[in-house]
């Protein structure tokens, strides 16, 4: 008997006219490994959120049929009690925590079940090992990486035990490592504890060899995908987008960044130690390395969010010291991780001309561009809708939109990718691309080495807060398997190292 049934099952949110889920069928067996995948806004939070029951908790939900987990039916179900069957692992870690510190999070859920304090205990252990989170255990949660959250968010959920586990791109901000290590362990869990697992996920090269059940929801329907080739599938490079125009800009030197024996702590922590690097005009470096390495930190210090604890670092030519973080606003887009972190305004029209009105230079060419690049990246129909109703990818392609649209000669962005499928993430890429060949600086925080390889002219790496290495492509993936990070390879590099 099937322990997920879902039978001709549409759903609408409140206010809108066309259904996200179009007559879903669908049956999964108990023990069952499934993957769900798709494009940005296809719908796939939309269906893990209605299995977990999140959807139904409104006074009318818009939706037919039906959707039975272990016999009960989800939609009746107060969330309470949906948990008991259902645990749900949210696309952004932040919006599920609910305490301040790891170990409070973790036991958060099963201290209201009463759990007792001893069991809690060994599992919090347990949980935090299959993360390789051991050494988060007594921090605080805001002190966190994005992917140490992301390994703290599965932690609190696995520790329930429950017997269908959905987790909604639970890797989208791990480093290659973590990732490899969370889907094994996930596949593990599953054979030894017959739990079924739900992974709505990108990342599918590294999901094949566990081989899953394979779904894709396109359109809001869903069918299942057993061409191996297919998935497997890449998209070539192509011209989407027009040039974009840089605007006139004051003569500077080649080197618009300049960090020199630069040393950072962050609440008596070393973070970044004796960093030395260059950006020049026109390049498009990608800033990688392990979770918790510094990655962030170090595009926060260049905007100018944290202050030196020993170094130089100069922008545009003169030190960090003399300019105020909003001197460099001109001239310096920066994308947070977190897309809700800026996201400021009521309709998504205001988000993406918020800064480029701010600064007094929206103007009639850039308002055409910013509706061509908004219809490109599948958001130009949404100009009137608040930005919190976007998927979680579409929030990031508005957030490049807002960063790029008044012309600035430096791109600081923190993991682009988070929440695009591999269409999209060669869209936006390219777009990137094009951006720093019209003279544009793009220094990029991911952890796609298949899309570095096609788009980007550097690597730099971080470990421990250090750079480890800063060298040319494909100089600096030869250097990452010598090193031995085999995981931060190219799908094709990293098969001959296997070999």
């Amino acid at each position: 008997m099937p322990l997920i049934e879902i039978e001709s099952f549409s759903y609408s949110y409140p206010g809108e006219t066309q259904p996200v889920l179009r007559e879903i069928n669908l049956r999964i067996e108990p023990g069952a490994f499934v993957v769900i995948y798709g494009k940005s806004g296809s719908g796939k939070s939309t269906l893990g959120k209605a299995l977990a029951g999140f959807l139904f908790q409104d006074e009318h939900p818009e939706y037919k049929g039906n959707i039975l987990v272990n016999g009960q039916d989800m939609t009746k179900l107060p969330i309470f009690k949906a948990c008991d069957y259902v645990a749900y692992v949210q696309q952004n870690p932040e919006d599920q925590f609910c305490t301040l510190t790891v170990v409070d999070e973790i036991a958060f859920g099963l201290e209201n079940l009463c759990t007792e304090p001893n069991e809690i205990e060994e599992r919090i252990d347990r949980v935090l090992e299959i993360v390789q989170g051991e050494n988060l255990k007594n921090r605080d949660l805001a002190t966190l990486s994005g992917g140490e959250k992301q390994k703290i968010a599965i932690a609190s959920l696995l520790a329930h035990e429950p017997d269908v586990l959905i987790l909604d791109e639970p890797t989208s901000n791990l480093d290659p490592i973590a990732t490899k290590h969370v889907f094994e362990t996930l596949h593990q869990i599953r054979e030894n504890r017959n739990i079924t697992v739900i992974i709505i996920e990108h990342k599918l090269s590294q999901l094949i060899p566990l081989e899953p059940d394979f779904y894709q929801l396109e359109e809001g329907k869903i069918t299942p995908q057993k061409d191996i080739e297919f998935i497997k599938g890449g998209i070539p490079k192509s011209t989407l987008y027009p040039p974009v125009q840089l605007g006139a800009r004051s003569q500077v030197s080649a080197e618009i960044v300049k960090l020199s024996k630069l040393t950072v702590n962050i609440e008596g922590k070393q973070i970044l130690n004796q960093i030395d690097l260059d950006l020049k005009h026109g390049e498009f470096v990608a800033l990688m390395g392990p979770n918790g390495s510094g990655k962030s930190s170090l595009l926060e210090t260049i905007m100018g969010f944290h202050s030196l604890n020993s170094g130089i670092c100069e922008v545009f030519d003169a030190p960090l010291s003399r300019k105020n973080t909003s001197a460099l606003v001109q001239d310096i887009g920066y994308i947070f991780q977190n897309p809700d972190h800026q996201l400021f305004t009521q309709s998504v029209w205001n988000e993406a001309t918020f800064t480029s009105a701010n600064l007094s230079i929206l103007n009639e060419d850039s308002m055409d561009r910013a509706l061509e690049w908004l219809l490109k990246m599948g958001i130009g129909n949404r100009l009137e809708d608040h930005p919190q109703k976007l998927s979680y990818g579409e929030k990031r392609r508005l957030n490049l939109v807002a960063a790029m649209l008044h012309s600035p000669q430096l791109l600081l962005i923190d993991e682009l990718l988070i929440g695009q499928d591999l269409e999209n993430g060669h869209k936006w890429m390219f777009l990137l691309y094009d951006y720093t060949k019209y003279g544009g600086t793009v220094l990029l925080v991911n952890h796609h080495p298949d899309l570095t390889q096609c788009y980007c002219d550097r690597i730099v790496f971080l470990d421990h807060g250090s750079i480890i290495l800063d060298q040319p492509i494909p100089k600096a993936f030869q250097a990452l398997a010598a090193l031995g990070y085999d995981t931060f390879l190219p799908s094709k590099i990293r098969g001959r190292v296997y070999a």
